[in-house]
């Protein structure tokens, strides 16, 4: 049996779903689909026949290591760490004395691998908040967003600003639906809907400047996944596990009155294990935009703009534009039409299911269009949807065979605060 799985991680591609009003989320779809490479399918397969192919994992990692081969031996222990969890998790009666040995036996093999490979330290803090700098002149935002007006619009015109109170509070729902297609290699291509997912935040101003700047805090209040007919079981209640963790997860930040992030810091729930700690520390950069970068001049109805971007996110370089346009404009309330296009290609990057090694992706186009209407009193806009289809081709290495990955996915969020 192949060590490369054609299954889905489904824990993890839950977990890689951006909070809806920024437009940074289309990114972890790369960090998903790299993750589906090498999630086992312990779920589909006889359990004795899964323990054995771990096992198997485990020596060669063991012969890796005892040649020498550091960097090959850590990401193997890795993988066979990744499927041993799965394995207890679907088969929690099976080889329970000789799984939690192991289990044991990886933590320390991966720790001492990990620290002989580790870069020498450097004096900065990995858990220091994020800060920018604030907006520059021609509309270059605190991230290196570029904000341009198209069309101004028709008469009556004003600058759009955000100016929450202090004290302000909103709960902000999003429930995101995605449906997955794969093909590893060879392999028949895999299709695969997820159950609707849904979080909820509760969102409160903290302070706001005499600039205008406002700081906040957001608090996950719920995580809960769907029960739909056609799903199974192992996928919904894996998806259920892993976000219950991310409950009591909060977030404070700083945007500015024209929607440009400041700052922010993640505080991560006492309960949530290893792996939701990793990847909400990915998602980090990800959750810091909660508003659309406005324009500096005053518009009016059919105005547009553009926002350009250039994204640096768990490794990857990616080419952002999103593109607004203003439908209409009542008295606080703006309502627009957004579209956003996203591409990379032909670099490596990190595998966060084996970081110590790389993959290479070869192409990603991300194309998305939504309606998303805010309200200038409050900072995080009442409603919105958007849908997407991305499209990724990746490579990675496999026992020193180049292994190709082709991947869709079709992603429908819906966002509501009140």
């Amino acid at each position: 049996m192949s060590e490369t799985s054609n299954h889905i991680p489904l824990t993890r591609v839950a977990l890689k779903i951006r909070f809806p009003v920024r437009s940074k989320w289309f990114s972890g779809l790369v960090l998903a689909a790299l993750l589906l490479t090498w999630w086992p399918a312990q779920a589909a397969e006889d359990p004795d026949d899964a323990y054995l192919r771990i096992f198997d994992m485990i020596q060669q990692a063991d012969t890796m290591n005892a040649n020498g081969q550091t960097a090959p031996a850590l990401a193997k222990y890795q993988q066979a760490q990744v499927a041993l969890a799965n394995f207890q998790r679907s088969f929690p009666d099976r080889n329970g004395r000789a799984v939690a040995y192991r289990i044991n036996y990886l933590a320390e093999k991966i720790a001492a691998l990990t620290a002989k490979l580790a870069p020498p330290e450097s004096g900065a803090g990995t858990n220091a908040p994020e800060t920018q700098a604030g907006t520059t002149p021609g509309g270059m935002g605190t991230s290196g967003a570029q904000v341009k007006l198209i069309e101004a619009g028709t008469e009556p015109r004003k600058a759009l600003r955000l100016h929450p109170q202090p004290g302000d509070k909103q709960t902000v729902t999003m429930t995101t639906k995605m449906g997955v297609d794969m093909k590893v290699g060879d392999m028949p291509n895999q299709a695969m809907k997820l159950p609707a997912m849904k979080m909820s935040m509760d969102v409160s101003v903290k302070s706001v400047s005499t600039e205008g700047d406002i700081s906040y805090e957001m608090v996950m209040s719920e995580a809960t996944v769907a029960d739909e007919p056609g799903i199974m079981p192992q996928i919904a209640d894996a998806m259920k596990s892993s976000l219950s963790t991310i409950k009591g997860l909060s977030m404070t930040g700083t945007v500015s009155s024209r929607g440009f992030d400041k700052a922010l810091q993640v505080k991560m729930p006492p309960g949530a294990d290893a792996q939701v700690r990793q990847a909400m520390e990915q998602m980090k950069e990800s959750f810091s935009r909660i508003a659309v970068p406005l324009p500096e001049e005053a518009v009016g109805a059919g105005a547009k703009w553009e926002v350009r971007m250039p994204l640096k996110s768990q490794g990857m370089t990616i080419n952002q534009t999103a593109t607004y346009e203003l439908a209409s404009l009542e008295g606080e309330r703006v309502a627009t039409k957004a579209g956003i296009a996203q591409s990379a290609s032909n670099q490596k990057i990190p595998n966060p299911a084996m970081p110590a090694m790389k993959v290479d992706l070869d192409k990603m186009v991300v194309r998305g269009t939504g309606d998303i209407t805010f309200d200038l009193g409050k900072v995080v806009a009442p409603e919105g949807t958007m849908d997407s289809h991305s499209e990724l081709l990746m490579s990675v290495n496999t026992g020193g065979q180049k292994q190709t990955i082709t991947m869709t996915v079709d992603l429908n969020l819906r966002l509501e605060a009140k």
